[in-house]
């Protein structure tokens, strides 16, 4: 009944988008931001949204009030639920027995909150009497905020009888209670969607931060040290039990060892969508330089969590509005590498990491010995492994190895000569990218790699050493020596090397690796040409 009267009032309206877009927007979208700036950029931009569909300027009627819809706040400071309430009261047994009056308190704001929607809705609404409604609905609020503000401002060590010391807890903490702004939502189990691009914002950073500064309680993901760790557990517990939920995180969430927290809370007992994004030759936001992940989470929960995942997506700025209409998701690995979902989506590589997963590990041949093996830590294209130190000077210090400059120990030139081009391949370029931030090569993503050094017979080791040298021979000759300057250490001489005009020796590598492993040619075909027409065409770029 209650449909067939929204039906009917549909009828007799102007614009049916602007009427259906208006009972979206008052019914069904909420949002919480702690700039307040935002929050009126928000509630404009749905205002926009309204009058746009407005054809003639004499059907212009009055604007939703959307100021309980969505609000400033602090997302991550406040009390979800009741029980969090009662957690914060501990022990004390007076306080204890408030609560049946907070919860009522609670449903009868939400039977205004109701009440001052469905006003908004009506044909003919009494301007007096809807200012009337807002007016007890903002007075109930107030009122519980500022009950539920001293019980969780002493839960932080804050005097509830020192009414400055109190205020500027509220000031710098800005406090949102989802369990009294959004009572009937979370009472009912949370919301059914929430999305969000949470900010990449350092946690000690914000600590020290005098003016703005503000501590967390009570969160398993602290430990990740990031604002949208704690963002990505707070929407669990906001999250309805069959809803879903969607954040745009760095790429780091979902393959470093620090965010295992966050990792935890995606994968365990759920089914979860992940694609990433490349921060070159296009960002996903212009003028934020970040490499980036879209999450997509579906909260019912299951016996065996399900993992999608897509390829590490590099894209050229003409190819912006195709980008997502273009992703596709295949089974992610995540027994691969510790903390860390591959961004795989093919069978191809499906059967690739098959293959690989018959080979040792090269964890089982390195510290061993007194040969060195030398890598940049800090690839994009090309991975750089070497048997020498690549020459560096700085002003200050002389000629030293560089500290972004890392080193392996083998056993023997044969070995060492062999690591060196196996992992200067495409094959580990591959295995880089899909296990690793793509910003920071990490002895993991070494030690892991499925080389099987001793399961390789003397004829492939005797090619490869040979390729090594080869390989060598090639960077030095491309190899060129540049100077920069720096505020701490003065000039700055160091080699640059460009493995990408040393491709064809690395496609032999790959050749022999691939009779190693078993590879068809198709899946050498996929390997010699991941990322072909990046990796080599970067012009006079860095690598």
């Amino acid at each position: 009944e209650d449909f067939r009267q929204v039906l009917a009032r549909l009828e007799g309206h102007a614009s049916e988008r602007y009427f259906i877009l208006k009972y979206i927007i008052i019914g069904n979208l909420y949002g919480v931001d702690i700039m307040e700036e935002a929050v009126e950029i928000c509630k404009l931009r749905l205002f926009l949204k309204l009058v746009a569909q407005v054809e003639k300027k004499e059907d212009i009627e009055p604007l939703p009030d959307i100021d309980f819809n969505v609000r400033s706040g602090n997302t991550l400071v406040g009390f979800a639920s009741l029980e969090e309430v009662k957690e914060a009261l501990g022990s004390d047994l007076i306080k204890q027995q408030s609560l049946p009056q907070i919860e009522e308190r609670a449903a009868v704001a939400d039977v205004a909150f109701g009440k001052f929607r469905q006003m908004q809705v009506e044909e003919e609404m009494n301007v007096n009497q809807f200012n009337k409604a807002k007016g007890d609905l903002q007075s109930r609020l107030d009122a519980l905020r500022g009950e539920l503000d001293g019980y969780l401002a002493k839960d932080y060590g804050v005097k509830t009888g020192d009414k400055a010391a109190v205020q500027e807890w509220q000031r710098s903490h800005r406090p949102f209670h989802w369990f009294v702004e959004f009572y009937g939502i979370m009472r009912q189990g949370g919301f059914d969607v929430i999305i969000g691009n949470p900010p990449y914002v350092e946690y000690s950073k914000v600590k020290k931060d005098r003016k703005e500064g503000y501590t967390i309680k009570n969160y398993t993901t602290t430990p990740c040290g990031n604002l949208y760790a704690f963002v990505v557990e707070r929407n669990t517990r906001l999250n309805q039990r069959h809803g879903c939920s969607g954040m745009i995180v760095p790429n780091s969430a979902i393959c470093t060892d620090r965010m295992a927290g966050v990792q935890k809370l995606l994968l365990d007992d759920y089914t979860t969508w992940i694609s990433t994004y490349d921060n070159a030759p296009s960002k996903l936001f212009a003028g934020v330089d970040q490499r980036l992940a879209i999450y997509i989470l579906n909260a019912a929960k299951v016996s065996t969590s399900k993992v999608f995942s897509t390829r590490y997506y590099r894209w050229h700025e003409a190819f912006r509005d195709l980008l997502l209409l273009s992703i596709e998701y295949g089974n992610a690995k995540t027994n691969l590498v510790s903390n860390s979902v591959s961004k795989t989506e093919s069978e191809i590589e499906a059967r690739l990491l098959e293959k690989l997963g018959m080979y040792a590990p090269l964890a089982e041949n390195l510290n061993s010995g007194g040969q060195t093996v030398y890598y940049h830590n800090a690839p994009r294209y090309w991975v750089r492994f070497m048997d020498f130190a690549p020459y560096f000077w700085n002003e200050r210090d002389g000629e030293q190895i560089s500290t972004q400059v890392k080193s392996l120990n083998l056993r023997t030139k044969a070995d060492a000569a062999t690591v060196v081009a196996a992992l200067n391949s495409s094959l580990f370029y591959w295995w880089f990218v899909i296990l690793s931030d793509c910003r920071h090569l990490n002895l993991r993503e070494i030690e892991s790699f499925p080389l099987g050094l001793d399961q390789m017979q003397e004829d492939v080791k005797s090619q490869i050493k040979d390729l090594s040298k080869s390989l060598m021979e090639s960077f030095k000759k491309h190899k060129v020596r540049k100077e920069t300057r720096y505020k701490t250490t003065g000039k700055v001489v160091y080699d640059e090397f460009y493995p990408r005009y040393s491709k064809p020796i690395i496609d032999q590598i790959d050749r022999v690796l691939a009779k190693h492993y078993g590879f068809t040619e198709e899946e050498l075909d996929f390997i010699i040409n991941y990322d072909i027409k990046y990796r080599m065409g970067l012009g006079g770029r860095k690598e």
